[in-house]
């Protein structure tokens, strides 16, 4: 399977509460990160990947991202707003933006979040194992800034996936990086509405062939003022830094 053949939507709903004043007036993934918009480096990069479609799936602010589409259609053949009709989660705003997207599979990806791991490899196990739904993973020890409040994936003994916990504070164990694969027809069937895809991952997945990526990958979201600062730092050095399947 090729990033050619999937679309991507990255999911910029949310406020970005812990960010203060900073996304008071700005949507987070809207940030500038070494002078341009943090979802700009995002989009930048499916594209050298190979993905041609991209939508964005926004609420808060969501005019801003009408500018933003408008002023840079040309990085992928196709870049989409989807703006949802209220706040509707992660697991709502999958659901809502399933609607809208035409590939088979497509990839999620946050729209706060960085990780070094490139998207085929993912594509490839996911295809291998026949699954509806890849998840990647990090160690804890690979989150930039510290893991706290990260949800941490919970795993059976036949290495099903079981959902995640968010503890407070995170050492260990593997560190959901916001970076999914899915089969179309599984987030179709899912609720329309607002709901969390980390709380309700349990349910979501209740029946359906879900597994992990586990990769090596540095991971990096903008969520705190020390993570945000962090990032400018973090992404130039993106070029040149190696993904681990």
């Amino acid at each position: 399977m090729s990033p050619a053949n999937v679309e991507a939507v990255i999911l910029c709903g949310g406020r970005g509460t812990r960010l203060g004043t900073l996304s008071a007036a700005t949507p987070k993934p809207l940030l500038r990160v070494g002078g341009e918009p943090f979802v700009l480096h995002l989009i930048q990069r499916l594209a050298r990947e190979g993905v041609t479609r991209v939508v964005l799936a926004a609420h808060y602010l969501a005019a801003q991202f009408g500018a933003f589409v408008l002023a840079h259609r040309g990085l992928v053949p196709e870049l989409e707003l989807l703006v949802e009709p209220h706040p509707l989660g992660t697991g709502g705003a999958l659901r809502f933006a399933a609607e809208a997207v035409r590939s088979e599979t497509f990839v999620a990806l946050n729209g706060d979040t960085w990780m070094t791991q490139t998207i085929a490899p993912v594509l490839q196990e996911h295809a291998d194992a026949g699954r509806d739904c890849t998840a990647v993973v990090a160690p804890a020890a690979r989150v930039e800034c510290g893991a706290s409040q990260k949800g941490v994936w919970d795993i059976g003994p036949e290495h099903e996936v079981r959902g995640f916990t968010t503890p407070d504070l995170v050492s260990s164990g593997w560190v959901n990086a916001g970076m999914y694969v899915f089969k179309r027809a599984l987030v179709l069937a899912w609720p329309t509405g607002s709901y969390s895809l980390e709380a309700e991952a349990p349910r979501l997945l209740r029946g359906a062939r879900a597994g992990l990526f586990y990769s090596n990958a540095r991971l990096l979201d903008i969520g705190t003022p020390e993570s945000y600062a962090r990032a400018a730092q973090e992404l130039a050095g993106s070029a040149s830094a190696g993904a681990s399947a």
